[in-house]
């Protein structure tokens, strides 16, 4: 935060409001757009409008909590994308970013304010709309023209009164500078303390009248990228993502077919070793144990022998290298603006932005892994690939012709990559002007029109039919491509066969939202106390969304039972997720209103008591009439001290995806049975839930559930995740929320010059959602069927939460875990923002006169995080807690603090991000808490060039890591991943 003269002056009437506050010439006014025009010269300053409202007047105040950002806070990150500073801010709990890799988003960078979820964020530009980027209404703030973001305004709580649907949990919204004159040159480059993660940016932009003053034009030309960082990179992480999965090939027998039990321990030497019928697959024929890894012969390689542990620990394959640690970017942006005033009652305006970027994200080979048709190989006992030592344990079985179980991953293929490129153009024309003859009355009438258009290539995909016809070939596959496929050991595929199995497929989607909307505001009459003001208006909304999956996504193959018991069939593709065409639009017809009603003024302890009112009435084509309202108080108490608040209703209307989504195959983590956790299957031997009081309740109703007695006393799932299933619902309603805010503002009153610059706000939040639309995660699932937290005290195989997935009947392994959207409970988050600004001149407190100082600090304390995920079900608690998934990190304590100092043609700052102490979910586990610190500086080399740089993470901090994590064995959207790095800047402007 380092502007400190700006703060000062309008901290006064709203700490958080500060540069949010923004003023129209006297010759235009735009009532209905937060911050569309700047204050260029307080001579001119007429009407003001802040983000959460339609109203203009002069010395307009937020009344919900509110917090700003500038271009000069995003340069003091050192990052060319704007999330990057986003995230850092207490309000927000970071999920997909550039660190996404998987899951990921395909490189977007997406924000959720108050951990309530991305789709309850609402993010606008210049006060309107962004197109999305997913069929769930979410925006990627990756096609903002970031050289032109001037100030970000947060407001927390319900916002649907003034904007509509999506505003659950607040307001994200970014101002441009369409106001800007002369030229500006900027560029800036960026490195890691590894030599690696390289960033560059570059922008120009111009801006003057036109018209003799008639008129302004703007022009903003930009591009970004960033180097991709794998996670081999990185000490932390280039063990990481261990997988059941392995490049050498497993087996696991039929839960009722397996191989001599005697026979098992006396080819392991292991008298104690359980008969799981898990088996890999050595280089030279033999087999190993998967259980305590027994006879392991290691290929060499951190990727075979990163978790081994043999004879201790359980064998799993290490993932992690090939998957990255920082997603690489390469963006233009584009946006040019313009107005011009045909008389005093009309202004026409115009504006386009245009972003192309391209992106990608890369995982490890494609796995094909499982017990249910889905996902693994049938592989016949006439395969003249099964080895001698393979071909006794298969003999030893009750059906000894029954075929088996192959897990595989295709490392000769290579990784699994996808390059995204997005196509993204947003236009928008209006008029507006005043109403002549009427009192100060103004209108605003535009259309907006916005398209997404994203092509993701995937490479390195499996198809599973053509696999399956080599092992079913007598010659192993050598008459259909040459060597045929050797499955024993690592693979090493000929050319014919890489082209005979590998599939390419490209992706589109496709995603249109239009805009059109009227509205005016003017003072009604006047009351003792002011003006009585009132905004009001039409707004119609359309959102189009459509997904075309490459055919090979998209084909399910017949599941075929085979004369040996085993069976074959399902999605067709091993690799990335399969997935189904998605059609379907919405559209709203809105209607709001907005009151400012001056209740009392020039009374002792009232200076002026104003009071907010707004309603919205909307009429969806999916769920018909909902209405949102709030009622918000301003109280000036005396010239330091501001009192706000109020109450606000939201709603949100289900999206495209969210109703219309087909059923898609999915592979949701669980992670990993443990002695004092609750992670992974209960059913595991090794679990809390089998060792613990109720073990023989949980082990009935794993008997029930199709785990057969032969194996129960010996199961253990050796993966991390299971098959899964997601799709929309079309009877979905609207989630509603209910929120409540109250603060106060102080600004010094006194006069001495250490004290004169002090100010410091302080507010109350609390937001409560019902009818809460999502899934129950496959985890989820597990722990409420077992009785995690009591949901299922009697241990019904009929409760709810059991119904939500099933098992697969040969190996008990869970076949499909059922995510599908539905309204579920309620979600409850509430705590205190609070923000601290100190300023001075050294030479007004008696110092010489070396400068200014300027503390900041904006402080988030998190009293609650609850969900419910079914009615009359146990609230979850998260506060504290971290989890193995994005945007489910919820520290107690989070700030952002920074101290700058200026003189002259100098500057430098320090900033401090804080992650305060959590506990891992659903364990005792305890982690300490994250401090990075870092350094910028700035030198004004002439009046029209300026140099800067940055040092981040100064003293190269490594993330806290912990498993199972998010992924790379931490979360890597709340902690410093890439460790210490530096960028130097320049800016020339004339």
């Amino acid at each position: 935060m380092s502007d400190p003269h700006l703060r000062r002056r309008l901290l006064g009437t709203s700490m958080f409001a500060g540069a949010a506050i923004v003023a129209a010439t006297a010759l235009m006014a735009s009532p209905v757009s937060a911050q569309d025009a700047q204050v260029e010269d307080d001579s001119q300053v007429d009407d003001i409008v802040v983000t959460g409202s339609r109203i203009t007047r002069q010395d307009y105040q937020a009344t919900s909590p509110i917090v700003t950002v500038n271009q000069e806070d995003f340069q003091a990150t050192g990052s060319v994308t704007i999330d990057t500073l986003v995230n850092d801010l207490p309000q927000f709990v970071p999920s997909v970013n550039s660190t996404s890799n998987n899951p990921s988003n395909g490189g977007q960078a997406n924000i959720n304010l108050r951990g309530l979820g991305t789709p309850r964020t609402l993010v606008l530009m210049n006060g309107r709309r962004v197109v999305p980027s997913n069929s769930d209404g979410t925006v990627d703030i990756n096609l903002l023209p970031t050289p032109l973001i001037q100030n970000i305004e947060v407001i927390s709580g319900g916002a649907s009164a003034a904007y509509g649907s999506d505003a659950l949990a607040g307001v994200a919204n970014f101002i441009l500078n369409e106001n800007f004159e002369g030229v500006q040159f900027d560029s800036q480059y960026g490195v890691t303390d590894r030599s690696d993660g390289v960033t560059e940016s570059y922008a120009l932009t111009l801006g003057g009248e036109i018209a003799e003053g008639r008129g302004h034009l703007v022009l903003s030309l930009g591009h970004s990228s960033r180097d991709q960082v794998f996670n081999r990179d990185r000490e932390f992480s280039a063990i990481s993502g261990p997988s059941g999965t392995s490049p050498l090939g497993s087996t696991t027998f039929d839960s009722n077919n397996l191989p001599n039990l005697t026979l098992v321990r006396t080819y392991f030497n292991d008298a104690t070793l359980t008969n799981t019928g898990q088996f890999g697959f050595n280089n030279n024929g033999s087999l190993f144990s998967y259980v305590r890894t027994r006879n392991f012969q290691s290929p060499g390689g951190i990727d075979y022998d990163g978790f081994a542990n043999p004879g201790v620990s359980d064998y799993v394959y290490n993932t992690g290298p090939l998957n990255l640690n920082q997603l690489g970017l390469d963006r233009w942006n584009a946006y040019v603006g313009g107005r011009y005033e045909i008389n005093r009652g009309a202004e026409v305006y115009a504006n386009l932005l245009f972003t192309e970027y391209n992106s990608a994200n890369e995982l490890a080979a494609s796995p094909a892994a499982g017990n249910v048709p889905a996902t693994g190989f049938r592989v016949p006992v006439t395969n003249p690939f099964i080895t001698a030592d393979l071909r006794t344990l298969l003999n030893s079985r009750a059906n000894p012709n029954g075929s088996f179980l192959l897990n595989k991953r295709f490392n000769a293929l290579g990784g699994r990559r996808a390059s995204e490129n997005y196509n993204v153009y947003q236009s928008t024309v209006g008029v507006r002007g005043e109403l002549v003859g009427l009192r100060d009355w103004t209108y605003d009438v535009y259309a907006q029109y916005g398209r997404v258009l994203r092509t993701t290539l995937q490479s390195g995909n499996v198809s599973r039919s053509a696999v399956q016809r080599l092992l079913d070939a007598p010659d192993g596959g050598n008459s259909l491509c040459a060597g045929g496929f050797d499955w024993y050991g690592e693979t090493e595929l000929s050319a014919a066969c890489v082209n005979f199995i590998g599939r390419t497929a490209q992706n589109l989607t496709e995603q249109e939202q239009s805009v059109v909307e009227g509205s005016l505001q003017g003072s009604l009459f006047e009351l003792p106390a002011g003006d009585l003001r009132f905004a009001g208006g039409i707004q119609y909304r359309e959102d189009v969304f459509e997904f075309r999956p490459d055919a090979s996504l998209a084909q399910i193959n017949p599941i075929v039972v085979r004369a040996d018991g085993g069976s074959t069939g399902g999605s067709e593709i091993a690799g990335f997720n399969p997935g189904q065409r998605l059609v379907g639009d919405t559209n709203s017809v809105e209607y709001f209103l907005e009151l400012l009603v001056p209740v009392l003024s020039d009374l002792p302890f009232v200076q002026q008591l104003d009071l907010n009112l707004g309603y919205r009435i909307s009429d969806y084509s999916t769920v018909g009439k909902v209405s949102a309202y709030k009622a918000d108080l301003d109280w000036q108490v005396v010239d330091f001290l501001r009192i706000r608040g109020g109450v606000q209703r939201a709603v949100r209307a289900p999206s495209v995806g969210e109703l219309f989504a087909p059923i898609n195959t999915s592979f949701p983590s669980v992670g990993a049975a443990s002695a004092t956790g609750i992670s992974g299957d209960p059913c595991d031997t090794r679990s809390s839930f089998r060792l613990g009081a109720n073990a023989a309740q949980v082990r009935a109703l794993c008997l029930t559930q199709g785990i057969s007695a032969s194996a129960i006393d010996a199961y253990v799932f050796t993966n991390n995740q299971v098959p899964g299933i997601t799709g929309g619902n079309p009877d979905l309603t609207e989630e509603t929320s209910d929120s409540f805010n109250a603060g106060l503002v102080i600004q010094s009153p006194f006069d001495n010059p250490w004290l004169a610059g002090l100010s410091a706000s302080i507010d109350y939040y609390n937001i409560e959602i019902q009818d809460v639309i999502g899934t129950i995660g496959a985890s989820a699932q597990l722990q409420g069927c077992f009785n995690a937290r009591g949901e299922n005290p009697t241990y019904d195989p009929n409760n709810g939460y059991c119904q939500l997935f099933v098992r697969d009947a040969l190996s008990g392994n869970i076949s499909q875990a059922r995510e599908v959207n539905g309204n579920l409970a309620t979600l409850k988050t509430s705590g205190i923002d609070a923000q601290f600004d100190w300023n001075f001149g050294l030479a007004d407190i008696g110092a010489p006169d070396w400068g200014d100082l300027n503390f900041n600090l904006v402080l988030g304390w998190l009293e609650n995080r609850e969900r419910q995920d079914a009615p009359g079900g146990p609230f979850t608690n998260r506060t504290g807690t971290i989890d193995s998934v994005f945007g489910n990190t919820f520290p107690e304590w989070k700030s952002l603090s920074s101290v700058n100092w200026a003189y002259g043609a100098f500057g430098l700052g320090a900033r401090w991000r804080h992650v305060g102490e959590l506990t891992q979910f659903g364990t005792a586990i305890e982690l300490g808490s994250a401090d990075y610190f870092d350094l910028n500086g700035s030198w004004d080399l002439t009046d029209t060039v300026s140099l800067r740089f940055t040092v981040n993470n100064v003293t190269d901090e490594q993330p806290i890591v912990y498993s199972p994590g998010v992924q790379a064995n931490t979360d890597p959207s709340t902690y410093d991943t890439l460790g210490r790095r530096y960028s130097v800047g320049l800016t020339a402007r004339f």
